[in-house]
Parts: C-alpha cells; sequence; structure tokens
C-alpha cells in the first residue's frame, strides 16, 4: 500500500504480489504474480485503475534479516475510464526479513508523465493483517462518505 506522488492527494495505490524466490547464496531469483488498484478517496467512484502483470524480481540479503528487492517488468493497466495501456513499472524495496519493507515504485507508460509510489510492504507472514488493515480503511471511508452524502455534502470533521 502506498501514496501516489504525481500531484493527487487523494490517491492510494493498493497493490498485491505472490511468487516464488530461488535462493543461491547471497542473492534469491524469481518472479512474482502482480495486481494493483489505484483509488481516490475523495472521488464518488473512488476506483481510477488497475494493474496486471507478471514481474522477475531479484533479492539481495544485506545482512542477518535485512534484504533489497528489485523488480521491473511490463504491466497490463486497464483504467477505469479510458483505454487500457501498456506500462512498464519499477520496483525497490528495503526489507527486514520477510516481515515489513519500505518501498518504492515508479509507472511509466508512453504519453504521459511518471507515476511515482512510495509505501510499505508487508511479508507473506503479516498478509492476514495487511488484509485487516485495508478491509478496516475501506469500511471507514465507506462510512464517512456515506454520512457525507446523507448530510447533503456538509463534512464531517474527525478533530477541530
Amino acid at each position: 500500500m502506498g501514496a501516489r506522488g504525481r500531484g493527487s492527494r487523494g490517491e492510494f495505490a493498493l497493490g498485491w504480489q505472490a511468487g516464488l524466490l530461488a535462493n543461491r547464496g547471497r542473492s534469491a531469483f524469481g518472479g512474482a504474480a502482480y495486481a494493483a488498484v489505484d483509488l481516490d478517496v475523495r472521488a464518488d467512484r473512488p476506483i481510477l485503475n488497475s494493474r496486471l502483470g507478471l514481474l522477475p524480481r531479484y533479492r539481495r540479503w544485506l545482512g542477518r534479516g535485512a534484504s533489497l528487492d528489485l523488480s521491473a517488468g511490463p504491466v497490463v493497466e486497464l483504467p477505469g475510464r479510458g483505454r487500457t495501456a501498456l506500462l512498464t513499472t519499477s520496483g525497490v524495496a528495503v526489507g527486514w526479513a520477510d516481515d515489513v519493507a519500505l518501498s518504492g515504485r515508479v509507472d511509466v507508460a508512453r504519453g504521459t508523465r511518471p507515476a511515482w509510489f512510495l509505501g510499505l510492504r508487508l511479508g507473506a507472514d503479516q498478509t492476514t493483517d495487511g488484509f485487516e488493515a485495508e478491509g478496516v480503511a475501506l469500511v471507514l471511508w465507506g462510512v464517512i462518505r456515506f454520512f457525507e452524502k446523507a448530510s447533503g455534502g456538509y463534512h464531517w470533521r474527525l478533530w477541530k
């Protein structure tokens, strides 16, 4: 999960990867199936687009549990409005064991500016916790949007 750095204050990216890595000493090679959804939490129709792809991955073990992950490859973007586009995505993450990693990603497509994403990646053991956190956040967003619409556009404030 991460925030989009293309100048839109309300956009978030939720992405999922599932794959395999084979360790070869201090390195690991493999690939992952990739799926992502961009959300604009301020819009009436929050799903902006989605992406699907297969990404080759490389991991370098930096020490006892720290690692550097690199991935890059072609991805198909399925916009909510508009046409399907082919783009290239590249990602880098610095993590600790298979628990948590700070991640960055850039998506590049012909004719558009690069889209930068900065965020947090959870490992396989934290999958359930990650899905629960995403679910709670989406339900909370839905409740707030419901009350905003029911009150005729009045924006509720949770703080003063």
